[in-house]
């Protein structure tokens, strides 16, 4: 049964809605009886119709976002309350697309079984503006690998195994090769340029800059207050940077030097920098003392030389710069021109060896994170002056806060399992198998790690993979052959997410849209062999559901697949009559992404990847009608789930066709397109008669 009623409600009806369904939750669910159907739910019109082939008239369905509706503007109303807690099994697309479901599916008490279809492909990210350089455990290149398509777009030669940092504003890659006495940098090739009402992201062709340095034993990398200290051991010089450096060879570089040669660091303050004591007594000692503070003429204004034996270890964040010691954290605070310090001692039980000596901090937090022992962790709090010991399930071999909030700790351990801590309580949340299990010995490489947005990198220096895990669902999301052994990566582009960007022309808009999908474009079925993936998934878990009509389900789904086979022969065999010059795609939002990435086709779009994105301001309206123009685009195409209005205009200003219009996001409620083949059929024909 497929209910088909518009679900355009008022807010006041979507709160009636959840009231409701709490009233109902204890009518959630009983086990399916033999003489009954099974009751499914599809979230939107196009996974109902793909269930209907493969479940047949074995089953019940309910669709909640009917035929030519929107899921991003749709509000669920009580009877949908009531659906989700009658179902056996709801059948979603995932990757945020149905950003209201969580709420209702809580709210109705249903104990349904949840399949996210998304699951089942490999998504495609949202014009996320990033790129991984991935270094290697021995000599081989480093990689570049462009997030958006997963591809590796640039490999550097280098002399030794590298280091990769990430600037201060994530645009360029700084490459350490310690053992090379070399630091080089690479431009991203993602950078944000103000046109004045609007934001404009570039991607451009990434590149190794002329910035080529030598240091003596450069190692310590510090990036803070938009300033970059480079301390190099083998000299006990300091290199002061900017992002100006990298850019051009006339930018200067401020030397700064310490007392003798050590295994030091130092922290970049605007205004000040914090350098590492050496033990001058005792030559033989390699780890500083204490700090010193001085001015961008060199001079000394803060001196706390002897109070952090065997210094290893800082992060900074606000007011706090914190240091490992031997038998104590050291915290310096600044307040103006003055600055203090206070021990954090560990506690006398602290097993003997046991210490901080990596930290890592989050702008947004007040408490840090540092290791302590192998298998601990421990949460650093400068304004109580606490330090709290987080035990961890086995040793780790790497550890990062998430980079969106810095309130959960993200850990690999030996069992190449990847946890998500609260870093409040200490408490692992959830855990996932992403990589090879290792073992720490001389010589064999460890996965390392890095966060950004909603996501973790880690690399598997045993597969010679680079594994992309969603922190929210705790999932793998896809994973990038980079060959070799990998072990250190750098996030590099928009970092920040309030520069995000889904239009793959790149130009930007006021993005202060309602709903927001994430790091992964939804719109998986348009790719007819993606849309064969979730059928394979809707007959796996019905079979898994209703073991007893296993075998209707696999010859439901082996005809309808044959059916999608035939499909995807149709599709190709029709975009093979438009030049590939022509082939350029533009929408009102982009949701084709799928479809150009499979049929060959580049995609525009004045929206992002939403309906409910806001207008594009006047600026990129105007930019993406002049590329346009440029491109020779011979017509654009409104779509079934927004206003034609946008897209008459582009068209009208670009002087180009205006195509006819595509199903989207929806089936069609009648007629050819009400149906995800014939939906499908219509848009080719249609994109093939106005290209052509």
């Amino acid at each position: 049964m497929h209910r088909l009623t518009s679900r355009r409600r008022g807010s006041a009806l979507l709160v009636f809605c959840l009231v409701m369904a709490l009233l109902l939750a204890p009518l959630a669910t009983s086990p399916v009886s033999a003489d009954s159907k099974l009751k499914i739910v599809a979230t939107t019109s196009i996974i109902a119709d793909l269930v209907k082939n493969v479940v047949g008239e074995n089953a019940e369905i309910v669709t909640l976002v009917p035929a030519d509706g929107d899921v991003h503007t749709f509000e669920p109303s009580p009877a949908d309350s009531v659906a989700l807690a009658d179902a056996d099994v709801i059948f979603e697309i995932g990757l945020g697309f149905e950003f209201w479901l969580d709420r209702l599916y809580e709210a109705s008490g249903s104990k349904a079984r949840r399949v996210r279809l998304a699951n089942s492909v490999q998504p495609l990210a949202s014009n996320t503006m990033l790129r991984l350089l991935v270094s290697d455990f021995e000599t081989a290149p480093s990689k570049l690998i462009d997030l958006d398509n997963g591809k590796i777009i640039a490999r550097y030669e280098v002399s030794a195994p590298t280091y990769p940092y990430t600037s201060p504003t994530g645009r360029f890659g700084v490459k350490i090769q310690t053992n090379a006495n070399l630091i080089t940098a690479v431009d991203s090739g993602i950078l944000l340029e103000d046109h004045g009402d609007h934001m404009h992201p570039h991607k451009r062709e990434a590149r190794l800059t002329d910035f080529r340095v030598e240091g003596r034993t450069p190692i310590h990398y510090v990036a803070h207050a938009g300033q970059i200290a480079i301390f190099n051991d083998g000299s006990g010089e300091v290199m002061l940077l900017t992002e100006r450096n990298f850019e051009s060879a006339e930018a200067e570089i401020l030397t700064f030097k310490t007392a003798r040669p050590h295994h030091g660091v130092a922290v970049p303050l605007g205004d000040r920098i914090v350098l590492s004591v050496p033990d001058t007594q005792n030559m033989d000692y390699e780890l500083p003392l204490g700090i010193e503070v001085r001015d961008m003429r060199d001079n000394v204004v803060a001196s706390f030389a002897d109070q952090c034996p065997g210094l290893h270890g800082e992060a900074s964040s606000g007011a706090f710069t914190v240091f490992g010691c031997a038998d104590r954290v050291l915290v310096l605070e600044r307040k103006g021109d003055a600055f203090s310090v206070k021990s954090l001692r560990y506690a006398p039980e602290t097993p003997s060896g046991t210490r901080v000596g990596l930290i890592i901090g989050h702008e947004k937090q007040n408490f840090f994170i540092g290791n302590f022992g192998q298998t601990g962790l421990v949460r650093i709090d400068p304004i109580a002056g606490t330090l709290t010991p987080i035990t961890l399930p086995m040793r780790y071999s790497a550890f990062r806060l998430d980079a969106e909030t810095g309130e959960k700790i993200i850990a690999v351990t030996t069992d190449g399992s990847v946890h998500r801590i609260d870093a409040m309580t200490g408490r692992i949340e959830a855990s996932i198998e992403a990589v090879t299990p290792f073992v720490f010995r001389k010589r064999v490489p460890r996965p390392g790690l890095a966060t950004v947005r909603n996501l973790a990198y880690v690399t598997d220096p045993a597969a010679g993979e680079v594994v992309e895990i969603d922190l929210e669902a705790m999932n793998v999301t896809r994973r990038f052959v980079v060959e070799g052994k990998p072990v250190r990566l750098a996030v590099l582009g928009l970092l920040e997410k309030e520069h995000e960007h889904d239009h793959d022309h790149d130009h930007g808009h006021d993005h202060k849209h309602k709903h927001e999908h994430g790091m992964f474009d939804p719109h998986i079925w348009t790719d007819v062999t993606n849309a064969q993936a979730m059928v394979r998934a809707i007959r796996d878990a019905m079979i898994e559901l209703d073991a007893a009509n296993a075998s209707v389900y696999r010859s439901n789904a082996k005809a309808y697949l044959d059916e999608l086979a035939a499909l995807d022969r149709f599709v190709r065999e029709q975009v093979a009559q438009i030049p590939e010059a022509n082939r350029i795609l533009v929408t009102p939002h982009n949701s084709f992404a799928y479809f150009a990435e499979r049929y060959g086709f580049r995609t525009m779009s004045p929206l992002g990847v939403t309906t409910a994105e806001a207008d594009p301001a006047a600026g990129a309206l105007a930019e993406l009608i002049e590329e346009i123009k440029a491109l020779g685009v011979k017509a654009v195409f409104p779509d079934n789930t927004s206003s034609p209005r946008l897209m008459e205009l582009i068209a009208r200003e670009a002087g180009v066709a205006l195509g006819k219009t595509l199903i989207a996001d929806s089936l069609s409620a009648k007629g050819e397109t009400a149906t995800y083949i014939g939906k499908v059929r219509h848009n080719v024909s249609a994109i093939v008669e106005a290209l052509k």
